[in-house]
């Protein structure tokens, strides 16, 4: 307990430091999205009605009069479709469906049918209009203007905002590499600590569900490098159990929200190229029309980078190494002592084995120089968006966004001491050095990845309510590919020492040690011929009616149906020494659908407060196919129901204080609960045999959470923002490993998910910052936050031999997970996406903006322990400058990682500890820490008119 306030202790200290010093106050987190409603209401002879009552129906709802000038207002009016009505004795009431969005300020202008009631509506989100009076805690960030500065992927967007993680990077992985500023490089969203799983990712109120590269199949988080920056002007971060959420379903932390383009009030275009940092080109297009009716908004866009290795060359720290995994089968005819299986070659004998982690198990007294390695990358993105206003009442929209990425098979790097045998005298040094780990990508792989998304939408007053219709379709596909050897034999340096044979089997009793002392050599590797599909195809129809009752009251429902499943195949052949071919899951293996039905009411008790209550009625099926072989799992059905209550009190214009509670509801992910029973997997590399057993008393997880916070508004642009945040999550899911017998002489790992007992996210939030149009700005947003484990169920750590011995470590398992240590990498393991909690996290920025396209700031991002990089606390630091060169053309210069901290591009997995692990014996587990990326000038040219 000492340590945790401790750490905590020297965590608030860090951010105070931070907050402190004035060059290292806030950055670029775009305030809560939210407008201003403000406007006045005549007769038909232009004479200013009073005491007139305004309703406002939609995301969010409100009353208010007019006053003695006809005049009303409303503030922090969060982005959506509304229903504004007015209405005032003996003159009846006027109503209009109006849409509030990014990029706005117009005048909107009707009147009553019959009795000449008129109304002037000005919607304006100026910086002064984005005040959240909501009950929920919600940011608002911009994927689209990221993406005319030149950033090509979500990375930023997600990491910059205190009590928001970006996971998939790596996150102490070994299953997949990705270089920092790769398209491809998996970005999934965890809110207020939760995982992946426990985030619901939304594309306007309706699951945006898809496959990972992180983990090859759906339902541990939604990967958003499959979809395009650029399309997105808006997206919604919203926190806490919200009373007025679309959705409870994986929504434990809460969701992240994008949002289509939506009527745009006049033709804009714009045009934006960067360099990167390796010297390829990001560069995006958009067209915003309007005609009448009708508007459209298309964007287009191309990332096309040699990536590092191309701008490294091939230094130590990429040459192949000869370990498990990457070891030649032959060398100049001779056979390579092999060990083990025999899938790979392991190249060494004791004698000649150098020293490597066992948590790898590659042994490595051979390295393979000066083989060329690739790393480029492409991608290609576009989005149409079109809106048609059918009537006054009736408005219907279509959104469209593809994209397509290719690169070559990224691989992981690992840390090895190079200790070459007796006799050695070559010119590659001993000692430790950053090497290829995997060396088996050496031939010609590549990776696709791919989205197409569709979605249909009607919107329309229907009575005095508003209707809403919404359908989506959304395909999401990873490729892979890989044959070797890539052109017969290579021709390559050979430092170190092996084993030769000149038949086979070549065994140690019959091998020739033999030492390689930098000449050339030709050598093949075993045959190997790799070609996967994963796709997700994810389905959803959404309908949903809201209306007013009297003038103070609202109510309505929504339902909201999703289905998606996995079609997957896999096909790998192994040839000599040893043949193998496997083939995994065909079309249609394994599907869910999930149904939830929200019935709710709100009010305004008075003019200054605002109630909301909704009740959640969820369900989940699962299906397999006959295609997944596994006998003990049949089709399962989950029910769930709960409340969510929303609260917020407004005494003044420039105060709100709120407060949300309720429950949630996180499924449990595909593959997790189907398992794996038939035949167990050979794992090739670490040779063992795996196996995931199916549980059938597996349960979704549950929880109840609250959210209390205050936004203020202060003279001079000044905004503040606190909340406080705990959920309970109860049944998280889990998953246990052991080491259970042999099969085919080899060790047999099992693994099954389970639940525990009673989990915990907690934390603190702060935002306050000072937005001008012109002159100097400031901010400052900073988090502290944990997740924890709390009770666990008798016997946790037992195995079915005996009692965990915590002292000796015998008959123990599960002992990555300790209650009151917060979740790191290893921790609950439920799938390959770790949990990785930040204790603190903080932000700032100071600048000072000329117009429009002028800038100056700094920006500092402070990562705290426990960080997704798995590194020391650390800031990173980036500058811009934007410079106008006439009106329509400015140049921003970004200068990326300033201190160029943990800025290599290159992945190498050197281990680092749980930090406050007891002494169970097996712990600390290693974990792998990540590289942020490189230090980089990037030179951004933007057009607009």
């Amino acid at each position: 307990m000492l340590k945790s306030l401790l750490r905590v202790g020297r965590s608030l200290i860090a951010i105070a430091v931070f907050l402190a010093c004035p060059h290292a106050i806030n950055a670029q987190v775009a305030p809560t999205n939210s407008a201003t409603i403000a406007g006045s209401v005549t007769d038909s002879a232009g004479k200013p009605v009073a005491g007139a009552k305004i309703t406002l129906n939609g995301p969010q709802n409100a009353t208010t009069q007019t006053n003695a000038q006809g005049q009303f207002t409303f503030v922090g009016v969060p982005f959506g479709a509304y229903q504004i009505s007015a209405a005032a004795a003996k003159l009846g009431t006027a109503t209009r469906v109006i849409s509030v969005e990014g990029d706005i300020n117009v005048a909107i202008e009707y009147e009553a049918p019959l009795s000449g009631l008129k109304v002037i509506a000005n919607v304006s989100t100026s910086a002064n209009a984005r005040f959240n009076v909501t009950a929920t805690s919600i940011t608002q960030v911009n994927p689209q203007a990221k993406a005319f500065e030149g950033e090509g992927n979500w990375r930023k967007i997600i990491e910059q905002i205190p009590g928001v993680s970006q996971v998939g990077l790596g996150q102490g992985q070994t299953t997949f590499a990705a270089w920092p500023d790769s398209p491809q490089a998996p970005v999934m969203v965890s809110l207020n600590g939760t995982l992946p799983y426990e985030t619901a990712t939304l594309l306007d109120d309706m699951p945006l569900i898809g496959s990972s590269r992180a983990n090859g199949t759906a339902g541990f988080g939604t990967d958003l490098s499959a979809y395009s920056l650029n399309a997105f002007g808006v997206a919604d971060i919203v926190r806490g159990p919200g009373a007025s959420a679309p959705s409870i379903v994986n929504s434990i932390g809460g969701s992240f929200v994008l949002h289509a383009p939506s009527m745009v009030s006049h033709n804009r275009y714009e045009f934006s190229v960067s360099n990167d940092a390796y010297g390829g080109w990001v560069a995006n297009g958009l067209g915003a029309l309007r005609w009448g009716k009708l508007s459209a908004v298309a964007t287009y866009g191309f990332n096309n980078s040699p990536g590092p290795l191309n701008q490294y060359g091939t230094p130590p720290h990429v040459n192949a190494i000869g370990s498990s995994g990457g070891a030649p089968y032959t060398i100049n005819g001779q056979y390579v002592l092999c060990t083990g299986a025999c899938a790979t070659t392991t190249l060494l004998s004791p004698n000649y084995a150098s020293s490597s982690f066992p948590s790898i198990g590659n042994q490595s007294g051979l390295v393979l120089c000066c083989v060329p390695q690739l790393s480029a990358w492409t991608e290609h993105s576009g989005s149409a968006a079109l809106v048609y206003a059918i009537s006054p009442a009736v408005t219907g929209e279509a959104f469209y966004s593809g994209l397509a990425s290719f690169q070559p098979l990224p691989y992981q790097n690992y840390t090895f001491n190079f200790t070459p045998p007796s006799g050695y005298v070559g010119s590659f040094p001993a000692g430790t050095s950053y090497l290829e780990g995997a060396g088996y990508l050496l031939g010609p792989g590549t990776v696709g990845q791919g989205s197409s998304l569709f979605e249909e939408k009607v919107t329309a007053q229907l009575g005095r309510g508003l209707l809403r219709i919404e359908a989506l379709q959304n395909r999401d596909t990873q490729t892979e590919s890989l044959l070797l050897p890539p052109n017969g034999p290579l021709s390559v340096q050979l430092f170190g020492g092996a084993g030769l044979c000149p038949t086979t089997p070549c065994t140690a009793a019959n091998a020739t040690p033999t030492v390689f002392n930098g000449g050339t050599y030709t050598v093949n590797y075993p045959q190997l011929n790799v070609a996967q599909l994963n796709q997700s195809y994810n389905r959803d129809w959404l309908v949903s009616y809201a209306t007013p009752i009297g003038d103070y009251i609202h109510t309505g429902a929504s339902f909201v149906k999703s289905y998606y499943n996995i079609p997957q195949f896999l096909y790998e052949t192994i040839g000599p020494p040893l043949s193998t071919t496997v083939s995994l899951y065909t079309s249609g293996a394994i599907s869910q659908t999930t149904n939830e039905l929200r019935l709710f009411v709100g009010g305004n008790p008075t003019p200054k407060t605002s109630l909301d209550v909704s009740m959640y009625l969820t369900n989940a099926a699962y299906h397999v196919g006959a295609a997944v072989t596994n006998p003990t799992f049949t089709d399962s059905f989950y029910s769930y129901s709960a409340p969510r209550l929303g609260f917020v009190w407004r005494p003044t214009t420039s105060l709100a204080a709120r407060v949300s509670a309720g429950g949630g509801f996180a499924e449990v992910p595909l593959n997790d609960l189907v398992g794996s029973n038939g035949t167990p997997t050979l794992n090739a590399v670490a040779n063992v045999y795996t196996q995931t057993l199916t549980n059938t008393n597996l349960q979704p997880e549950k929880s109840f959470g609250f959210d209390v916070g205050t936004d203020v508004r202060l003279e001079g642009g000044m905004l503040f923002s606190f909340d406080v945040y705990r959920t309970n999550l109860f049944g998280q899911l889990y998953k246990s490993t052991t080491t259970s017998g042999t099969f085919n002489g080899l060790p047999l790992e099992v693994t099954q998910f389970g639940n525990i007992g009673q989990s915990r996210y907690e934390g603190l939030l702060l935002d306050v910052r000072h937005e001008v149009s012109r002159g100097l700005f400031w901010s400052f947003a900073g988090g502290l936050t944990r997740g924890y484990v709390v009770k666990l169920p008798a016997g946790f750590y037992n195995t079915a031999t005996g009692t965990c011995n915590v002292t000796t470590g015998a008959n123990c398992q599960n002992v990555a997970i300790i209650p009151g240590i917060n979740f790191n990498g290893e921790f609950p393991a439920v799938s390959n996406a770790a949990a990785v909690i930040p204790y603190a996290q903080a932000l700032g920025t100071i600048g000072y903006r000329s117009s429009d396209f002028g800038r100056l700031d700094l920006v500092g991002t402070y990562y705290g322990n426990n960080n997704t990089y798995l590194q020391p606390a650390f800031i990173e630091w980036d500058g811009h400058l934007s410079v106008p060169l006439s009106k329509n053309v400015a140049l921003l210069a970004t200068l990326r990682n300033v201190t160029n901290v943990y800025g290599s591009s290159i992945q190498t997995f050197a281990t680092s500890t749980i930090s406050g692990a007891p002494t169970i014996t097996g712990l600390p587990y290693p974990l792998y820490g990540e590289q942020y990326g490189p230090r980089a000038l990037i030179l951004t040219s933007q057009v607009r008119f």
